[in-house]
């Protein structure tokens, strides 16, 4: 039997949801918030989270991005009153299923459990039948480049020490890729890998995510929830967007690194975990510490193995490579298995800058393969950012990537039609980074 979690903060649409799930056979729990879903999900595994979109502290995609880093297998479904088109689009990116609007059209929901149940039940046997070939595959890190290659060596020599490691570079370059591969040829490989956005989070629930805390410890902690450092013991805690960890935070993070132990909110039992810290950021953190947004000492405490990886316009071999794999990938996954690509459009890719690295590259590809019509992607089928912009009259290189890094603020500003909380989030950088990013460049 199914297990589905339903998580809504009002009472009346939680019950009725569960009453139809339990009437047509599936079992059912329930949440009243995010938080109270993941502190359920940490012990209790369930096949499918049915989840409202708009809830307080933690929205629902803010629930599937978490769903999606701790418990992969399981698939989400997202409901709201709210629904747009963007929404929609961005949960279906993030990992969602499905998007489904308020009040749910029952008979809808159950023929998208009915097709969810039939992808488990392949993936199952899938599982059973090529357990050693998907183990290979999780370990293979896709690269030609002569320099991605020597950092590889470089990662598979550390990651059997127990020394810290931060990982650099651009956004979508695939710092949290390579994390997953540190940790898959470690000694800790057969523990979780628990991963943490630090620039997702608001500031007043950094600390509950982290080291976790105790029922009633503060306005709305319902229940007892552990931190990602418990959840990670004698495994790995991957830290991402490192730099834009709130100073009080930074001092919590430097106490455990130095002695191991940290203390949940609302409890004054001084608890201990074993567990091997990866961290990484997009930003230059020798500045940040020159400016007084990093403490120096963590720094020197996270930067003991420094693995940069490089944007993708430097490693030029790897774009087809890489493009070769999401083609695989997007086409398998909608029965295109016909299609493929023109020398015409892989040439448009390499020649392409990709500000968005191979995060961008994938939703290149997966775009292309979803609208092209014919059995052949050219380069008219590739939706590239090019830049609408006057090249410096100096013709020097940094003045041309400033250019370039204002003109992408601005039209990701367009896009989110002013907003800069999602601006920032389309960019992958924190509020603070944006707002230094758009008085630099006087964009307001």
């Amino acid at each position: 039997m199914r297990r589905i979690l339903v998580v809504d903060d009002e009472k009346s649409q939680r019950e009725s949801l569960a009453g139809f799930l339990k009437k047509i056979g599936y079992e059912v729990m329930t949440a009243d918030s995010a938080q109270t879903a993941l502190a359920f999900m940490y012990s209790n595994p369930v096949d499918i989270v049915l989840s409202d979109y708009k809830m307080p502290y933690m929205s629902g995609e803010d629930l599937l991005r978490e769903v999606k880093a701790r418990h992969p297998e399981t698939v989400l479904i997202l409901i709201t009153a709210f629904g747009t088109v963007e929404n929609a689009v961005n949960s279906m990116k993030a990992g969602a299923w499905d998007f489904l609007t308020k009040p749910v059209d029952l008979e809808q929901l159950e023929s998208i459990l009915k097709a969810i149940d039939q992808h488990l039940q392949g993936r199952h046997h899938t599982d059973e039948s090529h357990a050693g070939q998907d183990e290979l595959d999780l370990d293979e890190f896709i690269a030609n480049d002569q320099k991605m290659l020597d950092l590889l060596k470089q990662a598979k020599r550390v990651a059997t020490s127990k020394a810290t490691v931060l990982i650099t570079g651009e956004t979508g370059v695939g710092k949290e890729v390579m994390a997953d591969f540190i940790h898959k040829h470690s000694d800790r490989s057969e523990m979780n890998m628990v991963a943490v956005n630090c620039s997702a989070l608001p500031s007043q629930l950094i600390e509950s995510e982290l080291f976790g805390h105790e029922k009633g410890s503060f306005t709305g902690a319902t229940a007892a929830r552990i931190g990602r450092f418990e959840e990670a013991d004698k495994g790995t805690l991957f830290l991402d967007e490192i730099g834009d960890l709130p100073i009080d935070m930074q001092t919590k993070l430097l106490r455990f690194l130095q002695s191991g132990e940290f203390q949940r909110i609302g409890e004054n039992v001084v608890k201990t975990s074993d567990v091997r810290i990866i961290a990484a950021t997009n930003v230059d953190l020798t500045h940040a510490v020159e400016i007084g947004e990093f403490r120096e000492d963590l720094f020197y405490r996270l930067n003991v193995i420094n693995l940069h990886l490089p944007p993708l316009r430097e490693r030029p071999t790897d774009i087809e490579t890489l493009m070769h794999h999401f083609l695989k990938k997007y086409t398998l996954r909608e029965n295109r298995n016909d299609l493929s690509v023109s020398n015409a459009a892989i040439k448009k890719l390499i020649q392409y800058h990709f500000p968005g690295n191979v995060r961008e590259l994938g939703n290149i590809v997966e775009r292309a393969v979803l609208l092209c019509t014919g059995n052949e992607i050219t380069p008219d089928d590739l939706s590239t950012r090019d830049a609408k912009m006057t090249i410096g009259t100096t013709g020097k290189l940094k003045d041309s990537v400033k250019d370039l890094e204002a003109t992408l603020i601005l039209e990701t500003l367009e896009s989110s039609k002013g907003n800069q909380s999602e601006c920032a989030r389309q960019l992958g950088v924190s509020e603070r980074v944006l707002r230094y990013k758009l008085q630099k460049y006087q964009l307001k």
